[in-house]
């Protein structure tokens, strides 16, 4: 008889007293899923009644879990993380002290969202991710509020899952009228959504356009979204901006067009993102466009004047060619990067 090692006895018990705890609550219900559901246990609302307001949770037990300065520590594995970014039901990480007899807990999906715009994509190499979350966060508190609101999909977080999965489904089957209406909704809600959200939705939206290039649906999302971009450049994050302008080991000429409309209207904030110093390895030619654009605020996108010769920086120099104001006329900035040359070059 294989005998079961003390971590495997601490997950059974952490797992039993969690399904216990949430039972015990008035409010909900709790199902025992096994392994091969993916998840662990399904919690659901049964307040006022049953309506299939429901949460996965998957449950990780320690003997003794990490705390310091008044947060606990979550070890996020990549396995719960794709779970949840294919899951429709939120998908909550439940940490379990068997000792203390106590649990704390994290929305995968916001949390994902909140990743996705201040960190970027994911690596697809890392396996796992730690956070520290406030120990005042625990199921016991979440059953009687947030997690009640969590299942019954209020929120703006909510919202935004819902409209990405919308988008997703209406570039798929290429409904043109279900797109422009999702934008629609999406450019109404702009100014009242938080930063994440409206940062996580302009990148899924440019990401849509990409893989839809050269379709009506494709363009249509991308003019759609650089518009919004430019209306709300001020609150966009490094790596949307790096989403609009970066195309595989190129950069798009549409992207680089909206940057520069957001330096014109959002300096300070397109400032402080340190673009030219992100770019310079990534695409040294927007690099040299962002470090140009912060030493010389007066020009602006549309001043088609606009020549940095003698300026160098990411090992580049422009060289202005004949008739430059035709070239920048019909591409707008991208012309300027179109005759970038190295400096050994240029001095040649």
């Amino acid at each position: 008889m294989t005998l079961r090692t003390r971590q495997q006895k601490i997950g059974a018990f952490g797992h039993k007293w969690l399904t216990t705890h949430i039972e015990e609550h008035p409010d909900w219900l709790s199902r025992d899923l096994g392994e091969d559901y993916g998840v662990d246990i399904e919690a659901e609302l049964t307040a006022p009644a049953l309506r299939g307001h429901i949460l996965k949770i998957q449950i990780k037990s320690h003997e003794h879990v990490e705390r310091k300065d008044h947060r606990v520590k979550l070890v996020i594995d990549r396995k719960y993380i794709d779970y949840a970014e294919s899951c429709r039901y939120p998908v909550i990480l439940a940490v379990v002290d068997t000792t203390a007899k106590q649990a704390w807990y994290l929305w995968l999906q916001e949390w994902l969202l909140l990743v996705r715009s201040t960190q970027g994509r994911r690596s697809a190499q890392q396996t796992t991710w730690t956070q520290w979350i406030s120990e005042t966060q625990t199921v016991e508190r979440g059953l009687s509020a947030e997690l009640q609101s969590i299942a019954e999909w209020k929120g703006e977080t909510q919202l935004t899952l819902s409209l990405i999965d919308a988008l997703r489904a209406a570039a798929a089957t290429q409904n043109r009228a279900a797109i422009e209406a999702l934008v629609m909704i999406i450019s109404n809600n702009a100014s009242t959504s938080t930063d994440a959200s409206l940062d996580v939705l302009i990148d899924e939206a440019v990401q849509l356009g990409n893989r839809l290039r050269g379709t009506s649906e494709g363009n249509l999302i991308a003019d759609q979204l650089y518009a919004l971009a430019r209306k709300h450049g001020g609150r966009i994050s490094r790596f949307t901006v790096h989403d609009l302008v970066i195309r595989e080991d190129s950069y798009s000429r549409t992207g680089l067009t909206t940057l520069g409309i957001m330096y014109d209207d959002f300096f300070d904030h397109i400032r402080s993102l340190c673009l030219p110093s992100y770019f310079t390895s990534i695409e040294p030619r927007v690099a040299f466009y962002c470090a140009f654009r912060e030493a010389f605020p007066e020009v602006k996108s549309g001043n088609f004047a606009a020549d940095p010769t003698g300026f160098t920086f990411a090992g580049l120099q422009y060289l202005q060619p004949d008739r430059h104001l035709d070239k920048y006329i019909n591409r707008g900035p991208s012309a300027l990067l179109d005759y970038l040359v190295p400096l050994d070059l240029g001095n040649g």
